[in-house]
């Protein structure tokens, strides 16, 4: 569970990743995100893809969205035409990860009501660090880039995530393009598996 918190420092969402049954004949896991609002009510529930390959980690790029940006798509069934972004095995600091694009369409009873473009990328790998949240310490890769999301109009973000290994995301900042703090999110309650 991930507590989000905004630019004033409060409480804003808290979402929650469920890993969901894998599928005998598919190579990749499906995880259920719920967002609940700072009133607990629900503002999005929806999946989407992580694949664990012999090169590393692939995510499907809709994981990489705050959960006020999810929110807005509450509601449609979204369907996503990518490649997935690779996180590979063995990054050391300076590395960089190349750009991932990813092409999202949303129906609303049958049809065809949003199509929204993302890119991400590229990613500078920092350095390795040990974090602390309410969940634990953490042995982590820092990483800098930036998100895209384009709909009718292209906005941008400045992101900075701590990865831990067989974990996922322990923290990440937001940033807006000119670079002021938009919010922050943290691991508060980890179940492994």
């Amino acid at each position: 569970m991930y507590q989000w918190y905004g630019a004033n420092e409060k409480p804003s969402f808290r979402t929650y990743h469920r890993v969901l049954a894998q599928q005998e004949t598919s190579d990749y896991h499906l995880l259920e995100l719920l967002i609940l609002n700072a009133f607990q009510d629900t503002v999005y529930q929806g999946q989407y893809e992580v694949r664990c390959t012999n090169d590393g980690l692939s995510l499907d790029l809709l994981s990489k969205l705050t959960p006020d940006m999810l929110s807005s798509l509450a509601g449609f069934e979204l369907r996503t035409e990518e490649n997935g972004w690779l996180l590979p095995l063995g990054l050391s600091s300076g590395d960089s990860i190349p750009q991932a694009y990813s092409h999202v369409t949303g129906f609303s009873k049958g049809e065809k009501v949003l199509e929204i473009d993302l890119a991400i990328g590229p990613v500078h790998i920092l350095d390795q660090e040990n974090l602390s949240t309410p969940a634990g310490g953490f042995p982590c890769v820092a990483m800098a880039y930036e998100l895209w999301v384009t709909q009718l109009v292209r906005k941008r973000f400045r992101l900075r995530d701590w990865f831990a290994p067989s974990i996922g995301v322990i923290r990440r900042e937001v940033f807006d393009r000119q670079g002021r703090f938009f919010g922050y999110c943290e691991l508060v309650e980890f179940f492994g598996g």
